[in-house]
C-alpha cells in the first residue's frame, strides 16, 4: 500500500509539472564535454612573459562527437628574448613543487611544457625561470595571475545559457536525457576581456563554433552550418 501511494504521488507530481511547463528530462551537457579550459594565468617580468592554462581534455584527442577518457593538463608557455637558449620552469601548485624543462615551439615562438596535475586553486602562481648552462645567472621570477573574475560563469551555467540561445540546434542532437555530440569549451582572454569558445561537434565530425561572453553567456559570434 505504501509503495502504491508513493507511485501515485510521483505521477501527480509529474502531472503538475506538465501543467506548468512540461515534464521532460534534459541531457546534462557537462557529461558531454571533451575539453574544458577552465583557467588562464598570465604574467610579465621584463622581457619574459608566461601564459599558463589548465584544461581537462580527452585523450586521445578526437573530434568525432563522442567523449573519451579525460586527462588533467597544465600547460606553460614562456616567451623569452633569446630563443637559442634552453629554459626550465619551477612553480608550486597545491603546496607541491613542479619542475620541467621547456621545449621550443618554432611555430608559436614560445618555450613550452605540459604536465598532468590537479586543478589549481590559486589565483596567482609564481614561476621561476632558469637558463640551462648558466648556473651563475640570476633566476627570473614571473608572477602570473588568473584572468578569471568572480563573475566568470562556471561550466554548467555557461552551457545552460548557450543551449537556451541555440535551442533548436541542441534539441536536434538530444533524445530524452541523451546527447548525440560532444563539446569543446575553452576560456579565452583578449583586450582585457574574457570569453568562452564553445565548439559543438556532432557524430559526423561537423563543428558549430560559438563565441560567448564569459560573464553573461551571450553568444557574440558563430561559425559553421
Amino acid at each position: 500500500m505504501k509503495k502504491f501511494l508513493v507511485t501515485i504521488l510521483a505521477v501527480l507530481a509529474c502531472a503538475a509539472v506538465l501543467v506548468f511547463g512540461g515534464c521532460s528530462a534534459q541531457a546534462d551537457l557537462t557529461d558531454y564535454v571533451s575539453e574544458y579550459r577552465s583557467d588562464i594565468f598570465m604574467g610579465t617580468q621584463g622581457d619574459y612573459s608566461v601564459f599558463a592554462s589548465y584544461s581537462q581534455r580527452e585523450y586521445p584527442y578526437t573530434a568525432d562527437g563522442n567523449v573519451g577518457d579525460m586527462s588533467n593538463i597544465f600547460e606553460v608557455a614562456l616567451t623569452a628574448p633569446d630563443n637559442t637558449k634552453t629554459y626550465s620552469v619551477r612553480y608550486t601548485i597545491g603546496e607541491k613543487e613542479y619542475t620541467s624543462e621547456l621545449s621550443f615551439d618554432s611555430v608559436r615562438l614560445a618555450h613550452r611544457c605540459t604536465q598532468t596535475i590537479p586543478a589549481p586553486s590559486e589565483t596567482t602562481i609564481q614561476f621561476t625561470i632558469t637558463v640551462a648552462d648558466e648556473a651563475t645567472a640570476e633566476p627570473i621570477s614571473v608572477s602570473a595571475a588568473s584572468i578569471k573574475t568572480e563573475n566568470t560563469l562556471k561550466l554548467a551555467d555557461l552551457l545552460t545559457k548557450v543551449r537556451e540561445a541555440e535551442s533548436d540546434r541542441f534539441a536536434a542532437l538530444t533524445s530524452g536525457n541523451t546527447f548525440a555530440g560532444e563539446l569543446y569549451v575553452r576560456l579565452l582572454y583578449d583586450n582585457e576581456r574574457c570569453f568562452y569558445y564553445v565548439g559543438l561537434i556532432d557524430r559526423s565530425g561537423s563543428t558549430y563554433a560559438m563565441l560567448a561572453d564569459a560573464e553573461t553567456g551571450e553568444i557574440i559570434a558563430t561559425r559553421g552550418e
